[in-house]
């Protein structure tokens, strides 16, 4: 299924407006998921363009790990394997980032909204919002990722190759969110 990023793109946006505000210790995190962690996993079947105009079609493998602290912040861990490529970004509450890889995300916005943990991936243009959205007890999730341009601009990126391509279309499948208690990450 093709996304026409016109659709997502107004609401998407708006929610990286309100995400861009928010802390990464975040007062708004639940109690009920402290000490845990949510483990996101999602394929993304993309076909775009080079500058040069060749058109490409890739197949990448996404987990997002988010440990919640007894205090209540929030450490994530995105890692990304495409064929032989791989890269990944560590994000600390303090705003500490440590990528690895050719186009690893270096800009992970995190936030709580009621029962929906929401992450931001800004693009070069555009961005990709992850959304978590727990149930009443905060035992199951389940998991949306979009993508959304800003106005009639592409989505651009730089991919693990090294180069940058505009986005023409993305299909995202295998989406999936579980909770674990305990500390995934070894962070603080």
């Amino acid at each position: 299924m093709s996304r026409n990023f016109r659709t997502d793109g107004i609401a998407l946006l708006v929610s990286l407006a309100v995400l861009t505000t928010s802390s990464a210790a975040n007062a708004d995190t639940p109690s009920k998921l402290y000490g845990k962690t949510v483990v996101l996993r999602w394929q993304e079947y993309r076909v775009q363009r080079a500058d040069n105009g060749d058109i490409s079609r890739s197949n990448t493998s996404s987990s997002l790990v988010v440990y919640i602290s007894d205090a209540g912040r929030l450490f994530t861990r995105l890692s990304r394997t495409s064929g032989r490529r791989s890269n990944s970004n560590d994000v600390d509450p303090e705003g500490g980032n440590q990528g690895s890889g050719t186009g690893a995300a270096s800009n992970l916005t995190t936030s709580f909204e009621g029962s929906r943990l929401l992450i931001s991936n800004s693009m070069k243009s555009g961005a990709r919002q992850i959304e978590a959205s727990f149930n009443p007890t905060f035992s199951g999730c389940s998991l949306k990722v979009r993508f959304g341009r800003e106005g009639n601009a592409e989505i651009r990126h730089r991919a693990m190759n090294g180069r940058m391509y505009n986005i023409i279309s993305t299909d995202v499948s295998g989406a999936t969110c579980s909770i674990r208690s305990g500390n995934a990450l070894g962070a603080g």
